[in-house]
């Protein structure tokens, strides 16, 4: 009796106590890891070539030129003329080699910088020389080295003037008599004029003195007109980053920064204003004040050729979105198109194209409850017309023909495909007649479009297949010729297996959700695995790959330790219909829900998913959900390493968390946070906290406040804080280490090899 009760105190004092006398038995290697490793994406990389052929259109024709890689590192170059289907080397390279010395102990590999097929004229750069080559027979000339004076930054498109900022002023410099003329004098730190807020990153381990403010200036072609901005920042808190180890002495180092917090009174306002060349009159726009919610500047514009300026003006939290035109004639500002929304509007899929020579705006809209384009009078304001006519989700614009009045897109969601999420290339006359579908086949189709609308490149794979670069006519989609050599025989060799796609109801019974399942290389089915969830929900976009880049994951070298990754997107990230987008608005906390239901399903499905050992992981947006998922689902979730984890949206940037969540601040935001008491108080499983010291993007503070919460709750949990690490700790070979360590030690209930060394890569 004495003896069993030893045994169970001793149980309760480890860690593992947990594991059972089958996990007990099971053995991690360093031949595990060493295979982990193999399937790194760093690694996997080098595995494979050739699957993407970008073209590099000629003279704004059909025609174009790619380059392939073969395993030592050669490259080869081809030009493809569609009207014919003719491939051909671009030039004889041997011919080319010899032309221009080049040494055979070393890989060939030019940088083309001109490329003229009328007058056979090819500019290469090789091994810092300039060359000039004819094309018919691959003799080439080295240039002589014309060393002409690098224009100053910000720089009149002819030349003749720049604009800079001295102690937060405009100066003007004319460059014919090297004359300056200070434009304004009241600029100061908190109220400078042109200047974006700045990334830390660019000042870290830097001399403050040295690096140069980055502006926003926009100058017009005629160069007669400069649009900037003034940017009021003067009541705008502070975050700072503490360097604690450096090469500069044991003291450690502070950098501070203008960051506006979701949820703070005060943020970045800017003004524009103009200034004319001629008269050097500066003069505010008479427009509202726009928002600047991280770093750069608050002016989101561009000069048109009709010389005009457009720019896009977000309210706080994104519930509106306009488009507005500058001007410069008579300095003022009209209004063209607004989109309103009570919950949101996404700034990441809003777009606009401005067509100056028909007077017209493309402008993109969920209004009929999926993104569609339309169509503006550009003068008016006035909707002429929508035109995409598919139930779909329009992705991006690949180009518009004027001339014919067509408009080119990639949509998902429209065609009958087994997975709503795959793009297609469509087209569509302006006024919305005549769409047609130009890549059928169900798979993923990236497309390139060529300068004279006559032809297109098509990407086309899933995530088990390996691309097929095709060269098709925009008339009606028919194949001309197949390009390009793609090669995975080394990743095959590795051992690498397709990850499985899936797909799964919610728990409503009607929305299908989608996903992939990463197995080991080794699997076997009639093991028994544990499961780990790589999470990210950021309704921003999408997360689970639908091309064949599903094998550039973190997910597969964590599978190879025995365990099966899921990657899925539920309910409330995006390109798909808004109400699936809307589940996230006002609750984030919710994200992992649809998980949680998912595997459970999935473990129905397939005897070898063990539901009772799942983890989870992530990042960013995701290290938020991994914490809030340990607390929200404690009696499911075991084991979860969060990294660079926003833990309340009130800590990090404001445009992205108040796009979500709304403003101002309301009882809800304190429903979402990690950091409620009673939500910490339901911790069970192993949780290990990961930050990078020098994150910019979410502080450290972050992950701090949540440690503190856990303090205070005395919850058991880990801690990595990683000197002169980032926001992305995925960079960090021991990071990665550690992760695999946590789920081996934890999830799986074995031993991990004691501190493996990474061989292809050491910090």
């Amino acid at each position: 009796m004495f003896k069993k009760a030893g045994l169970l105190i001793t149980c309760l004092s480890l860690t593992a106590c947990s594991i059972t006398a089958e996990n007990q038995s099971v053995k991690v290697t360093q031949a595990d890891y060493q295979r982990a490793e193999k399937f790194l994406p760093k690694n996997v990389k080098t595995k494979v070539r050739n699957l993407a052929v970008e073209p590099h259109w000629i003279n704004q024709t059909s025609d174009f030129w790619y380059s392939e890689v073969d395993k030592l590192g050669n490259k080869s170059y081809f030009k493809v003329q569609p009207s014919s289907a003719s491939i051909t080397p671009l030039f004889d390279h041997e011919k080319l080699k010899i032309s221009i010395n080049h040494d055979d102990s070393r890989t060939f590999s030019i940088d083309i910088i001109k490329l003229d097929l009328v007058k056979n004229d090819l500019k290469l750069t090789y091994l810092d020389h300039d060359y000039q080559c004819d094309l018919k027979t691959s003799q080439c000339n080295k240039l002589t080295v014309e060393t002409s004076p690098t224009p100053p930054a910000y720089s009149s498109p002819n030349g003749l003037y720049s604009l800079s900022v001295k102690q937060w002023n405009l100066y003007l410099t004319e460059h014919e008599t090297d004359k300056v003329t200070q434009l304004t004098f009241d600029g100061s730190e908190g109220y400078p004029y042109a200047v974006n807020n700045m990334n830390p990153k660019n000042y870290i381990n830097k001399d403050a003195k040295n690096v140069k403010q980055q502006l926003d200036v926009f100058w017009a072609s005629d160069s007669r007109t400069v649009i900037t901005h003034r940017l009021d920042r003067r009541k705008v808190g502070k975050l700072h980053l503490v360097q604690s180890s450096h090469d500069d002495g044991l003291r450690p180092k502070l950098y501070s920064y203008y960051y506006p917090l979701a949820g703070d009174k005060h943020i970045p306002l800017g003004d524009i204003y103009s200034i004319d060349i001629a008269s050097k009159k500066v003069s505010l726009v008479d427009t509202p004040k726009l928002q600047q919610t991280y770093y750069g500047g608050p002016i989101w514009g561009w000069w048109e050729d009709n010389n005009r300026f457009y720019f896009i003006d977000q309210a706080r939290a994104k519930k509106r979105i306009s488009l507005h035109e500058y001007n410069p004639d008579n300095q003022q500002v009209r209004l063209i198109v607004e989109e309103k929304s009570a919950q949101f509007l996404d700034p990441w899929a809003q777009n606009v194209w401005i067509l100056p020579n028909s007077n017209e705006v493309i402008w993109s809209s969920q209004r009929s409850g999926t993104q569609q384009y339309y169509l503006y009078d550009l003068t008016s304001g006035q909707l002429k017309n929508k035109i995409t006519q598919c139930d779909c989700y329009v992705r991006v614009n690949r180009g518009v023909d004027e001339e014919s009045r067509t408009l080119y897109f990639e949509a998902s969601g429209g065609f009958n495909d087994r997975d709503p999420y795959l793009r297609h290339l469509y087209k569509v006359n302006l006024d919305g007649t005549k769409q047609a579908l130009l890549t059928p086949e169900p798979q993923e189709h990236s497309t390139r479009l060529s300068p004279d609308f006559k032809y297109f490149v098509d990407i086309a794979s899933d995530h088990k297949t390996v691309p097929t670069n095709t060269v098709r006519s925009t008339l009606d989609g028919k194949l001309v010729t197949t390009v390009g050599s793609p090669d995975i025989s080394e990743l095959i060799a590795l051992g690498w297996r397709v990850p499985e796609a899936f797909s799964v109801l919610a728990d409503d019974q009607h929305t299908q959700l989608y996903g992939l399942m990463y197995k080991p290389s080794n699997f076997n089915v009639n093991k028994r695995y544990p499961v780990i969830d790589a999470t990210y929900t950021g309704p921003h976009g999408f997360f689970t790959p639908k091309s064949f880049w599903t094998y550039y994951q973190q997910a597969q070298s964590l599978a190879e330790l025995g365990f099966i990754v899921i990657k899925m997107d539920g309910r409330g990230t995006s390109k798909r219909d808004r109400q699936f987008h809307l589940a996230s608005y006002q609750n984030l906390s919710a994200g992992v829900d649809d998980h949680v239901y998912a595997i459970k399903t999935l473990a129905k499905q397939h005897k070898y998913l063990d539901v009772n050992k799942v983890g989870i992981y992530g990042f960013s947006a995701g290290g938020y959900d991994t914490a809030q998922a340990m607390f929200r689902h404690a009696d499911f979730f075991k084991v979860g390493v969060a990294a660079s984890g926003n833990h309340d949206f009130r800590v990090d940037k404001t445009g992205w968390n108040e796009t979500w969540l709304g403003y101002p601040v309301a009882e809800h935001w304190d429903q979402q946070t990690n950091l409620n008491p009673q939500s910490v108080a339901k911790l069970k499983g192993k949780l290990l906290l990961a930050h990078g010291e020098l994150d910019e993007n979410v502080n450290p503070a972050a992950t701090m406040q949540l440690v503190n919460q856990l303090i205070k709750a005395n919850k058991d949990f880990d801690l990595m804080i990683y000197p002169n690490q980032d926001h992305f700790l995925n960079n960090s070979d021991y990071f990665i280490r550690k992760r695999w360590d946590y789920f081996v030690e934890h999830l799986l209930g074995a031993q991990p090899v004691k501190e493996y060394q990474f061989i292809h890569t050491k910090e």
